[in-house]
């Protein structure tokens, strides 16, 4: 070790007791500072919450005011509408209800604010509660007023229908008049209704005397009775009317509303002095960072002298740096290996769904083969020593059958050894349209059963490329748009020569992305479907196949309208394409 590097080192042991001292009032400070900074902006953010609950609780005072002049309103109606007076009543009661619990419930209630709010709540809440539990008193002498009042209707009826009383005209036109002044007094009890009714009333009951039936006598006797309850019970409603206004629920709810409003302007004005407080908080801050600024600026200059000395232990760091670099290097082969066992890992699950659709494509036509093949035993059974030409002929018609469904099983399993094309992946010339149609029928399981597809093929020339990739590309992409429109739809796919290029459109009428999915789509990892469901590695792997032949993939999507992929490829391929090896040539499905 040299003299600079051991005074330097001298240097840094001999006060670290003063250096960390420092360095904790420091630390110290700077959280006191930033402290205070939260604590200001938290009583500032508090502000605009608070205006939006003011809002919402002037709201619920004024629907407690509308509802409490509706339910005044329907007290005084009751009286006038007897028959559906009661309903309206009610349902006036229940908004007054729920309004003035509004006021103590909630985020926005109005509870637990201050004293002196939770005092005029609790006052207008006693003037609720005595209002509600008159009006139970109220309705209940309401509904016997109406009571009383159909029954006077149907004995005033009953005694005019009485041949005795219908005869006398007098009589007859005293119960009417009776009738209609029993009527105005249930709606308006004044005084000249009252004194008006007493007058019929005595005229009626001295006719009583005069009746000879006792059937005449008993009816009228039961209306003057009915009369005599009705006036009486709308007397008792009257005074219960009273009784309401000597409520003031107006008035209590009037306080509280004043009390809620200075209870906000006090807390306007508190944030309004944190907002100054800020203000000069922050010119404060700045003038420190001032100092602080000169105090590093002189600083860095005693640094800068100190870096010559420093110089010297740059060896200890080369190696310091070499040992980090070669930890983040086998770090990083850790991550392309864990990618490669990912990227493996979902090759193998998409290897089992393709063996399973070739699996039941062959169960097909191995069935009605192996069917064939029992008929024609059976019958050769059955047929002994002599054949004769018709039956001759039906053989000749089941083993044709038998050999359709056996070349379909060959061209299908050729179909397959065709796709993956493992002695066939570096670069050789390759027909892309023969290529998609491989790919459509080891697929074929998934694109039937309401899928539809629709190829337009032009002429092309062979492209030089690996096949077994591009294979893996269009596998790739029909599977995908399969997916898209969930088991039932149409599938265009479309080629065509541009220049001294060959296009591959693919277009279904699935769901669609929208365009933040269009822009993350061919990065690794990402995937829209649920955690298990796909690795988000097959569009990225189908991105890097394309650009590797030098070509390009393009994609136009719209929610709910479909999406197309468009893939251009050079005629002649230029680009080095990459060496793959056969598990790479695997098609990675549903990503």
């Amino acid at each position: 070790m040299t003299g600079s590097t051991q005074n330097i080192y001298h240097r840094k042991l001999s006060a670290p007791k003063g250096f960390s001292m420092q360095r904790m009032l420091v630390l110290l400070a700077i959280s006191l500072a930033l402290g205070l900074i939260v604590f200001l902006l938290w009583k500032m953010l508090r502000n605009p919450l608070e205006t939006g609950l003011h809002v919402i609780r002037l709201e619920q005072i004024d629907s407690a005011a509308k509802a409490d002049i509706e339910l005044n309103q329907q007290i005084l109606r009751a009286r006038l509408a007897l028959e559906s007076g009661a309903r309206e009543l009610e349902l006036a009661r229940e908004r007054f209800d729920v309004t003035q619990n509004s006021l103590r419930s909630g985020q926005a209630g109005l509870g637990g604010l201050n004293a002196d709010i939770d005092e005029a709540l609790a006052h207008y809440g006693e003037q609720a509660s005595e209002k509600l539990s008159l009006l139970n008193e109220y309705s209940a002498r309401l509904a016997r007023l109406a009571q009383y009042f159909s029954v006077m209707r149907v004995a005033g009826i009953s005694v005019l229908n009485v041949p005795e009383v219908n005869s006398s005209e007098r009589l007859r036109k005293n119960i009417m008049a009776m009738l209609q002044g029993a009527t105005a007094y249930s709606i308006q009890s004044a005084p000249d209704n009252a004194y008006l009714l007493d007058e019929l009333y005595a005229e009626v009951s001295a006719a009583t005397e005069q009746l000879a039936s006792d059937a005449a006598r008993g009816a009228l006797g039961h209306l003057l009775e009915t009369v005599t309850l009705l006036r009486q019970s709308r007397d008792d409603l009257q005074k219960l009317i009273s009784q309401f206004d000597q409520i003031a629920t107006g008035p209590s709810l009037q306080t509280l509303q004043y009390t809620y409003e200075n209870h906000f302007q006090g807390l306007q004005n508190t944030a309004s002095r944190y907002r100054q407080t800020l203000a000069v908080y922050a010119v404060a801050l700045l003038l420190a960072f001032g100092l602080i600024a000169v105090r590093l600026r002189s600083s860095f200059s005693a640094l800068d002298s100190a870096n010559n000395e420093l110089q010297d232990t740059n060896s200890n760091l080369e190696q310091i740096v070499d040992k980090r670099t070669q930890a983040l290097s086998r770090a990083l082969d850790d991550l392309k290996m864990q990618q490669g066992q990912l990227i493996q890992s979902e090759k193998m699950a998409s290897l089992g769904q393709m063996v399973a659709g070739v699996a039941h494509e062959i169960n097909t036509p191995l069935g009605y083969a192996s069917s064939n093949v029992e008929i024609i035993r059976e019958s050769m059974q059955g047929m002994g020593q002599e054949v004769d030409a018709e039956s001759l002929e039906e053989f000749d018609v089941l083993l044709a059958d038998v050999e359709y469904g056996l070349n379909q099983i060959s061209e299908l399993v050729m179909s397959l050894k065709d796709f993956s094309r493992v002695d066939r992946s570096q670069s050789q010339l390759f027909d892309l349209n023969a290529g998609i149609d491989t790919a459509l029928k080891i697929c074929n399981s998934q694109l039937k059963d309401g899928i539809n597809v629709d190829r337009n093929f032009a002429d092309l020339p062979e492209i030089s490329c690996a096949p077994s990739q591009l294979n893996q590309v269009f596998l790739n992409l029909i599977n995908n748009a399969a997916q898209a429109m969930d088991g039932r739809g149409l599938i265009q796919i479309t080629t065509r020569q541009v220049g001294e290029n060959v296009e591959v459109a693919i277009r279904d009428n699935g769901s669609g992305m929208d365009q933040d999915t269009q822009a993350h789509i061919f990065e690794p990892f990402f995937t829209t479907k649920a955690v298990g469901k796909g690795t988000g590695l097959g569009l990225s792997i189908v991105f890097r196949i394309i650009e590797d032949h030098g070509g390009t993939i393009t994609v136009e999507s719209e929610l709910g309208m479909g999406t197309e992929f468009v893939v251009r490829l050079p005629i002649k391929n230029l680009a080095k394409v990459a060496d793959v090896t056969p598990a790479d040539d695997v098609v990675l499905l549903g990503e």
